[in-house]
């Protein structure tokens, strides 16, 4: 596994290499074997605030920040299954403040930064109407939840610490068509993944609104 100090910067470019040649794979023959869309969005996050362990313990006052990020999809439907099935890679990521009582300092507050970042690879299923496509779909993939600026007494807190874990997502939005090539797209979505990290675990749980642009190739 690797470190959390380098989890950040190794998982960003990894993530945005990984869509680029996604992308030029899909388009040498995108207009005879499959419709390959690219989209960029904007998210609020919405977590619950619920599922933290601290120092073996489960303060009941826990208190997770909404938050604001942002993400980039590539989507592939291939013409054999009617445009209808396709698979799609995306990465998004947003910030967050985890808050609460200290469980080995009464009357202490503790708190520190988290940032969720994800790679995900998803199955998507869409109605391929004309202005408007519907579409649902469910995925898995990597998840990274980095701490920093944590402030929790009787912890050795530490500036940047990451964990690795699977995250899954399910989810459901509309495309609506600008021309024939741009369109628009908002989507709704919760996911899940379990973070442990020194003395700290927290059942993550969060909905997410999107809004955003797309383009076909």
């Amino acid at each position: 596994m690797w470190s959390a100090r380098l989890s950040l910067p190794v998982f960003l470019p990894l993530s945005v290499a990984l869509v680029i040649g996604f992308i030029s794979a899909g388009r040498v023959s995108a207009a005879e074997t499959a419709d390959v869309s690219i989209g960029l969005y904007a998210l609020g996050a919405f977590p619950s605030n619920q599922g933290l362990s601290a120092q073996g313990m489960n303060p009941p006052d826990t208190s997770i920040s909404n938050g604001v990020g942002a993400g980039i999809k590539v989507a592939v439907f291939p013409h054999y299954f009617g445009d209808i099935i396709g698979i799609e890679l995306e990465s998004f990521g947003h910030g967050s403040e985890i808050t609460f009582s200290s469980v080995t300092s009464p009357g202490s507050p503790a708190s520190t930064n988290i940032w969720v970042f994800n790679s995900m690879v998803n199955l998507i299923c869409r109605y391929p109407g004309n202005a408007l496509v519907p579409y649902i779909g469910i995925g898995g993939g990597l998840s990274d939840g980095v701490l920093t600026h944590a402030n929790i007494p009787g912890r050795s807190d530490q500036d940047f610490e990451g964990s690795w874990t699977f995250g899954s997502q399910f989810f459901g939005g509309v495309q609506g068509d600008l021309t024939e090539r741009l369109f628009l797209f908002s989507e709704y979505k919760y996911f899940s993944a379990n973070y442990h990290w020194k003395q700290l675990a927290l059942d993550f749980r969060s909905q997410y609104a999107l809004f955003g642009v797309g383009l076909r190739f």
